[in-house]
């Protein structure tokens, strides 16, 4: 209980204080980076923050955080807390935006006062005790309830109904023998994980990490950098999994005091890592610093954190560690951006300096080089290369680590299921005892037509993780009676408050015959990310597919206000005009679809069938004016006869450009030849 006191746990989220809270509300006015000005208000015990002109809420509710930054919670309608941008910095005694100076617009996912920035969705189950969230997706509103506000004692020790019993009747006693380390590194992973939210809020101390959360892992391009650090804020947990030492069963509680967060043993001195690196515990390398760094003892390049653990600001001015325990590498600063610890000291020295120096000490490096190769191979797979598979593959075969398994799985379920080479993987994956890979190896078996038996065995895993994915891919089958529907509908449910899971939810209620649902769910989504043109174009696909083309068109309309160079706009306006009969206007957008991509085969295919379509008339009447008497004193075709002209320039073209394109990719012989 002591440690607790004062730790992050005890302090993650508080009332408002009219004490505690005055010097940073002392002032009238503050100012961001990107110069908007901001009143700040001071009304006894009540406090706001308002920016000048935006007609937002101001009134400040709660205090997420104490150290090293503060941030506060503005009650909106419906149930919804919103993290308000301006944050106060305890130690320098000033405000300033999370933002930094990117100016977010009202629309954006990511503005304070929207979805991406929603106490209850996104930061509530990190903070509170026993919290529920409680979201209504037919009224889109909450009503979310906690038992203590900040983390106590029940959110991370089960049995604690008898325990506080015990202790009352005077019989407590110690436990005897001891913690199951893995649950309780689970019981961390619940908050200190980057991971999408599987079950109600259901997970509670001593359950399986897995059973409720499905972890994000560097599959996603953004979230990590190619040598395996965090990009993005990741939360340390499957950092840790990736990493060697995680690999070999370092738990949290190996380096860190679960109750106060601070460090068993010093790391200015090295003794927390030398723990294990001066004894072989846990199998770890037998290090001398001095040696091993070839820096002085007392600087910070001897400093094992400095180099293996560097940190990144979040936030703008939340530094922490990194916990992959990367080793540094200039070269791939060189290479591919990736920020190195060298230049956290040795900020006038140059990249190639730190290069040669590392190169120098370490001459060789069977380490360096395989991360350098998995680099290059998670480089090309970010950047769309679709050679990448196959080192994919390659890397898979001789990797022993579960983490980066799934993510090799993962990656290849993406860019090439159909491969006998990821056939092969997934099968072998699904036998796996660890929960991560089988899921992953799923998406493997979920991208295949010929593998459904596979995936509908996966119904039946004991899992809920394995069993979600399966559902998931499945979900044209929905069976109300069947466990592994019931919790994929509880999934679906439990993220209707983002743009993807209310079109996951959307979908289940048109094969239900709720069209109404499906609809209002879908503008739901929309509503969550105003300024998102990808995401109003997959909304238009759901309209049309309940019979609303004109809905839809509305929908790609809007999102063409957006942005007017995303092509795959102007393809889905070309198959609504087709499925509304006007040959002419699907004509017109698949022209500029091409025109603003001009590498998608398939749209140049559907671009000669529009031309073909537009075209079955054009014949005889082109006739008609070749051949007099077939038809050119006809009243009607004389009506239609500038519509056949523009067609007609469109067939003189096609051999120049379309059908060129549709040769090269072997689509268009055929349909050349009905078209002469």
């Amino acid at each position: 209980y002591d440690d607790w006191m004062g730790s992050h746990h005890q302090l993650a989220h508080r009332r408002i204080d009219p004490e505690r809270d005055a010097e940073a509300f002392s002032g009238v006015k503050t100012t961001d980076e990107a110069g908007r000005s901001f009143d700040l208000l001071a009304d006894g015990g009540d406090f706001g923050i308002s920016e000048a002109g935006a007609g937002l809420p101001s009134g400040v509710d709660a205090v997420i955080g104490e150290t090293p930054i503060q941030q506060f919670l503005v009650p909106f309608e419906g149930g919804r807390f919103q993290i308000q941008e301006m944050t106060w910095d305890p130690h320098k005694k000033e405000w300033f935006n999370v933002f930094g100076n990117e100016v977010r617009d009202t629309g954006d996912w990511g503005h304070w006062s929207q979805q991406g920035m929603n106490w209850n969705s996104n930061c509530a189950w990190c903070h509170m005790t026993d919290y529920k969230k409680n979201y209504n997706l037919e009224t889109n509103e909450y009503a979310s309830t906690w038992e203590i506000e900040a983390i106590s004692c029940i959110q991370c020790h089960s049995d604690m109904e008898h325990h506080v019993a015990a202790a009352r009747a005077g019989d407590y006693t110690q436990r005897i023998g001891e913690p199951n380390i893995e649950l309780a590194m689970d019981n961390c992973a619940s908050c200190h994980a980057r991971r999408e939210e599987l079950t109600d809020s259901g997970f509670h101390a001593g359950e399986k990490f897995d059973e409720h959360f499905r972890l994000v892992l560097p599959d996603l391009p953004n979230a990590y950098f190619v040598d395996g650090k965090a990009d993005e804020e990741n939360y340390v947990f499957a950092s840790l999994k990736l990493s060697r030492m995680g690999h070999k069963g370092v738990s949290c509680l190996d380096c860190h005091n679960p109750h106060s967060h601070e460090t068993i043993l010093p790391v200015e001195d090295n003794s927390l890592c030398l723990r294990c690196h001066s004894t072989g515990l846990n199998e770890a390398t037998i290090i001398d610093p001095i040696t091993h760094s070839n820096h002085k003892a007392d600087s910070a390049g001897n400093q094992c954190v400095t180099c293996h653990m560097p940190q990144r600001d979040y936030m703008q001015r939340d530094p922490r560690h990194d916990h992959g325990f990367t080793i540094p590498d200039p070269q791939l600063t060189i290479d591919y951006n990736v920020p190195n610890a060298c230049a956290a000291c040795h900020e006038d020295q140059s990249t190639e300096w730190a290069r040669d120096a590392i190169d120098k000490w370490y001459p060789e490096s069977e380490r360096r080089d395989e991360l350098r190769d998995r680099a290059g191979v998670l480089h090309a797979y970010y950047n769309g290369d679709g050679n990448a598979s196959t080192d994919v593959h390659r890397l898979l075969q001789s990797e022993e680590n579960t983490y980066w398994r799934s993510t090799y799985l993962r990656i290849l379920g993406a860019m090439a299921p159909g491969t006998p080479e990821s056939l092969d993987a997934a099968l072998a994956g699904i036998r796996s005892e660890s929960p991560v890979e089988r899921e992953s190896a799923m998406r493997i078996l979920g991208n295949r037509s010929d593998r459904l038996a596979d995936v509908q065995k996966g119904l039946n895993d004991p899992s809920l993780l394995v069993r979600n994915q399966s559902a998931d891919t499945l979900s044209s089958m929905f069976n109300p009676n069947q466990k592994a529907f019931k919790e994929w509908k509880t999934y679906a449910e439990v993220n209707s408050d983002r743009p993807a899971g209310a079109l996951r939810r959307a979908e289940l209620a048109i094969q239900q015959g709720d069209l109404y649902l499906a609809r209002q769910l879908a503008e739901q989504a929309a509503s969550f990310d105003k300024n998102n043109a990808h995401l109003l174009y997959d909304i238009a696909i759901m309209f049309a597919r309940i019979g609303d083309v004109n809905g839809a068109l509305y929908k790609i309309a809007k999102a063409k206000e957006l942005d007017d160079s995303i092509a795959l706009l102007y393809f889905g306006e070309g198959l609504l005009h087709a499925e509304n009969g006007d040959t002419m206007k699907t004509i017109e957008a698949m022209e500029q679809a091409v025109e603003k991509d001009e590498t998608q085969d398939r749209w140049w295919y559907n671009l000669g069938v529009a031309y073909m379509q537009g075209l079955q008339d054009a014949g005889v009447l082109a006739c008609a004016k070749h051949f007099p008497g077939h038809g050119d004193t006809d009243a009607d075709s004389h009506k239609t006869l500038p519509i056949i002209n523009h067609s007609k320039d469109r067939l003189d073209s096609v051999d120049l450009l379309p059908f060129k394109q549709l040769m090269q990719s072997g689509l268009g012989s055929v349909m050349v030849a009905h078209l002469y």
